[in-house]
């Protein structure tokens, strides 16, 4: 016979990672932010923990396809309720689809007729889709990262590993390398002097794209700070004689301005490396960041946030 789940928090983080996949702060289905390291926090206000979709009450399983993660005063909102609740004044109703239940919102008729697909064979439709598509004129904002690396390792193998780790990590393929001396992008060379190698000396530049809310810069923080967490790892198990991270943000008068020169300001750009991790004015009063950093100026416009996370800290630490 199969052991039932248990709803712990294993299995609790288990299911973050299948939801909301390496974010460390995410928005339930309601609405409201939930922080990962807030599991079954009640004195948080971002704290949240695992909630059965269809109630254990009317015979809902405990099993992935009916539990989902939310907000503790969501799931207090929601309680056993069946078919419809409310939950951060919004409704929702939850509907059996095939052989599991999901959470559906209460729309009106005309905004689900808003949200309707565009089918562009229907001349009607797509013309309608043109008349829509109207500049808003909003201030339009690009997240990057810059980190730079000193390696005394003559394989370039520890390049392509970082470089691929980075592609996992902030979950992009536009990730470009320069080598500092040389000046031009993708350049792995080596240098020597009489026989005699030095270390070298590349940038990596993660572009993170449009971030259009305080929560992605939140999340494109929190990912900078993983990174500087495992640089201690890399730092004592390979070849890195020094890793310093940068985390910055462009702001663009229309979203068409960006799409023109997002790439090659950011990859021109030069930045202040300040310690391990650094954030700019813009990341800075756009994240927690911001209070954190109260009380000290800067006048080259970067900030020191050599912040890492504990936990990640103690677990790594058993490997080195």
């Amino acid at each position: 016979m199969k052991k039932p789940m248990d709803l712990n928090k294993e299995t609790a983080m288990r299911l973050w990672v299948k939801q909301f996949g390496k974010r460390q702060k995410a928005t339930d289905f309601a609405g409201r932010e939930m922080a990962k390291a807030a599991y079954n926090d009640r004195g948080s206000k971002y704290g949240w923990n695992v909630d059965h979709i269809f109630p254990v009450s009317k015979g809902g399983k405990t099993a992935d396809y009916n539990l989902i993660c939310c907000h503790m005063q969501t799931n207090s909102e929601k309680a056993d309720r069946f078919p419809c609740f409310r939950a951060n004044e919004k409704a929702f109703e939850i509907q059996k689809r095939q052989n599991h239940y999901e959470i559906v919102a209460k729309v009106d008729d005309q905004k689900a007729e808003e949200e309707e697909i565009v089918n562009f064979l229907d001349a009607a439709q797509g013309l309608k889709c043109w008349k829509q598509c109207r500049s808003d004129n909003k201030k339009v904002f690009a997240g990057y990262v810059k980190i730079k690396v000193e390696i005394s390792n003559e394989s370039d193998q520890l390049l392509e590993r970082y470089g691929n780790f980075l592609i996992e990590l902030f979950d992009t393929d536009s990730i470009f390398v320069e080598d500092s001396r040389a000046g031009c992008i993708n350049a792995m060379n080596s240098y020597r002097l009489y026989g005699r190698s030095y270390n070298r000396t590349f940038i990596f530049t993660v572009m993170a794209g449009e971030i259009p809310t305080k929560e992605d810069v939140e999340n494109l923080l929190d990912d900078c700070v993983i990174l500087n967490t495992y640089s201690a790892y890399f730092l004592n198990k390979t070849g890195f004689e020094s890793i310093q991270i940068a985390c910055g943000m462009i702001c663009y008068d229309s979203r068409f301005e960006m799409f023109m020169k997002c790439k090659k300001e950011i990859l021109e750009r030069q930045v202040t490396f300040i310690e391990s991790l650094s954030v700019d004015e813009l990341v800075k009063i756009n994240t927690t960041a911001e209070k954190r950093l109260k009380d000290i100026l800067s006048p080259n416009g970067w900030y020191p946030y050599n912040f890492i996370f504990t936990e990640l800290k103690k677990n790594l630490e058993k490997y080195i």
